[in-house]
Parts: structure tokens; sequence; C-alpha cells
């Protein structure tokens, strides 16, 4: 058979090929459906509409010759996604269209109510887009299928339960040769991807998350923590090295198993492998010296923080389970060992009142991070708060990204007065003499990043640069 599996754009009328600003990593998601189909012998074409322009011309030309189509999709793209099914199923009907991702995990059988799909895989697909092959050859029914919805005679059926995959070294490597004619986070400057170096790929060495952060979704998409041994881990960064200068952790939380990481970066440093690291996944309270250290000789460059606030009753708020104390030990040891450092930060969650989003400030700029991302609070289903905000009242089931709202009685600000205090921080914290200066000096005789030093100049002799830079 012939599958074609595709990103859904974020926005059908802003991306074009001058401006793919969304398209910052590959979608592994895809790469690793991908990889199971074509070990099952299935041909396989992937399209990231977020890395490149779409028209609905060129789905017609994509969608010729295929039999079944598979999108991956989250929450902020679901009307996109939806949209994208109608136009398929408009250009072909009988082709089948197979869904998943965070967002079929939330919504299980709902998400067939509201879509044109034909298929909805809840939870991991690897195994499962490999069954749901043999029921479209009518070798099994679909009914036997573990995390399944589909339709049948006009009604919305369901399978076995999902399972998650205990064995993650039996998944076959992402199929990146897939994605050759990308060239991932070199189109904008509003991401970290952007001061990497060279092709960028991306690597996932665990799934899910053993802590219970009060804002976020993961234990409702990925009940069990797991990782992959150091020898599989390695042996995919082997695979990578061949064509790509810099490879992206994207894992949750990459130092949970110390033992592992540390066995990780030995082989690393034996095999020698010339790829730069980074890791966007790191614990404020797994910061260590003697894995720093070992981590920096492997040729790890960049180390990305969950810190989310300067307020440690927020911190408590959100079960967060870390203080600011451990937060500054971190980032300290971080720009010691001679890492790049990100920092995220949430702001507008129900608890905040204006002083903290100015302490939150604050303590960004003493922390003096590489890069500081200020993220407007967001009501994610799936999430304790969300939880929280459902049972008063104030949110709908169907609703599964709401954004922070005075309005509904959901926190203390407006969605204007939040928007502009996100845009507040971010030039509060990159146009400050402090800042500007260490840059200079880290970037050009610390990092040897002459790619951030040319972009400095840029936005110096074309300030209208400058809302680029902070997303505005």
């Amino acid at each position: 058979m012939k599958f074609l599996l595709l990103n859904p754009p974020m926005d059908y009328t802003a991306i074009t090929k001058e401006s793919s600003f969304e398209a910052y990593l590959p979608p592994v998601g895809l790469l690793y459906i991908a990889s199971s189909l074509e070990k099952k012998g299935q041909e396989v074409k992937l399209i990231d509409f977020v890395a490149e322009s779409f028209s609905k011309e060129k789905l017609k030309d994509v969608l010729s010759g295929i039999d079944a189509v598979g999108i991956t999709i989250t929450s902020q793209v679901s009307t996109s996604a939806k949209k994208l099914i109608d136009l398929i199923k408009e250009i072909n009907p009988k082709i089948k269209v197979i869904i998943g991702g965070p967002h079929c995990t939330l919504q299980g059988k709902q998400v067939l109510v509201d879509m044109n799909a034909d298929i909805s895989v809840s939870g991991e697909g690897e195994n499962t887009i490999v069954e749901i092959v043999d029921s479209l050859n009518g070798k099994k029914d679909l009914s036997k299928i573990h995390g399944v919805f589909y339709r049948e005679n006009n009604k919305i059926k369901h399978g076995l339960p999902a399972e998650e995959i205990e064995d993650l070294d039996s998944i076959p490597f992402p199929s990146l040769h897939l994605i050759d004619k990308y060239n991932y986070g070199k189109e904008a400057i509003t991401g970290v991807t952007f001061f990497a170096k060279g092709k960028i790929a991306s690597i996932v060495t665990t799934r899910g998350c053993p802590f219970d952060c009060r804002f976020c979704v993961s234990k409702a998409i990925t009940k069990k923590y797991r990782w992959r041994s150091a020898e599989n881990v390695v042996k995919e960064f082997e695979e990578i090295a061949k064509k790509y200068d810099t490879v992206f952790v994207v894992d949750d939380n990459f130092l949970m198993n110390k033992k592992r990481a540390h066995k990780i970066m030995d082989l690393l440093i034996e095999k020698k492998l010339g790829i730069d690291i980074w890791i966007v996944g790191i614990r404020v309270t797994d910061a260590d010296e003697e894995i720093f250290k070992k981590m920096k000789k492997a040729g790890v460059k960049s180390l990305e923080f969950g810190i989310e606030s300067g307020n440690q009753d927020v911190l408590d708020y959100y079960n967060k389970r870390i203080t600011l104390e451990k937060a500054e030990k971190a980032i300290k040891l971080s720009k010691k060992t001679g890492f790049f450092t990100v920092g995220n930060f949430i702001i507008g969650s129900p608890i905040e009142e204006k002083r903290h989003v100015m302490d939150t400030i604050k303590f960004a700029k003493k922390l003096n991070l590489d890069f500081a991302f200020f993220n407007s609070f967001y009501f994610l289903k799936g999430s304790e708060i969300w939880a929280d905000a459902f049972k008063e009242g104030k949110i709908k089931e169907n609703e599964l990204f709401v954004p922070c709202d005075s309005q509904r009685g959901l926190c203390n600000f407006s969605v204007k007065e939040l928007r502009d205090l996100i845009s507040y921080a971010a030039r509060s914290y990159y146009f400050r003499p402090r800042y500007v200066f260490d840059q200079f000096f880290r970037q050009i005789f610390v990092y040897r990043n002459l790619r951030v030093t040319k972009t400095a100049i840029k936005l110096f002799i074309d300030p209208k640069q400058e809302s680029v830079l902070l997303g505005s």
C-alpha cells in the first residue's frame, strides 16, 4: 500500500516558502510511524506543511496514487487538521484517513465525531499502524486492534484498549530520509534552533514523565515513564551523525535516570561523533557537576529548563517540586560548564497577580539565561488545573486549549493584558545592556557562534526585525 503522512499547517494563510516560522524541529512522531510502515513493506511519503507552503493544488498532487493518509494532530492545530481532512475527502472520498497524536488520545471517540476521518489512534501508534495495514488488506478486524476508534455502518466503534510499548528498543528508528528536503530551524530567529549548527535532527530517548505538574497533560497522554537503553540511543546518534550536524533531544526528563545518562555520555565520548547535542528537557533538580562535565565532553551544547516562575508560591501551586534556589544553582552550574542556557516561564496562572509576573521577569533577568521564553498560561485538557476549572463550570468539556481570561473568571488578566505582559517581558529581558554585552562576549568567546553575532548586526541595521525576535 502507498501511505502519505501529513503534518498539518498551523495556519493556511500565513505560511509561505519564505516564512515557515513554526518549523523548528522534524515531526518525530510521524517519522516513527513511517519507520513502522516501511518495516512492514509499505511505500511511504511524508509532507510537512509546517515546513513548506500549503495549497489545495499541492495537496491534490501528493494524494495521487495514495491508498491511505496518516495525520498527526495536537489540540492547537485541531481546527487546521479538520480542514485538511475535509479537503482530502473532497479530493478523493475513497482515501482512508487515519489520525493520531495527543489530540486523538485526549478526545477518544469524540475526535471522530468532530472530524471526517476513518480511523483514530489513541496512544502510541507504532504497533497499531502495522495492525491497521493488515485491517486495510482484509487480514484483521479493527475491533481486535488496540487503541483504535473507527467508523462502521454509520456508527463509531472502538477496538481493544490502548497499550503502551514496554520495550522502546524494539521500535525502529525514525525514517529521517523522508525529510531530507527540509531545513528545520533556520527560517526564523524566534526559536533556539536558529542558533544551532548546520542541519538539524531530533531524537526521543524516553517516553512519559514521572512527575505530576498540575498544568501539564503528559500523564493524560503517556501513563508510564519508560526509557531506551544507552546502547540503542547511541546507535541512533550514530545514524543521525552521518547526515546531520545538530540533534535536539526532546525528552521531558533526559536526566531522570542518571546511570543511563552517564552510560550514554561515556559511549558518545568513545564514539567521537562530532555532532552538537541540544537537550530540551532538564529539571533543575538534576543539575550535577559530574554529569554536566561529561555531557560537555560528549558534545552537549545547550540545556533547556522548565523553570516556569520566579515565585515559590506559584511553583508550589503547580506542584513543580523545585525551588528558586535550585533553579539558580542549576543555571549557574550550566553557564560555568559552558552550556548555552534556555529557560521556559509561564505567565498568568489562576493565582497570579501582576506582582507575580514582575517577579518572574526579575528572576529571569537575575538568572541571565542565553534565551528566555515567556509563555501565556493555557488550560490544557488532561491537566489537573483544567479539570478544576471544568468542575467549577468555567470551561466546557470540548474546550481543550483555553487561554487565561479574567472575563471568564479563569485568572486575573484579560487576554489582551496577558499578551501585553508577555511582550513587555520579552522586551524587558532582551533589550537591556547586561544581556547584550554578556551575549556578545559569550557567543563569540564561549560558544564561538558567529551566527548569533550576524543576527545581532542584522537587528542593529534593521530594527524592524525586532518584532520577529519577540514573536510579536
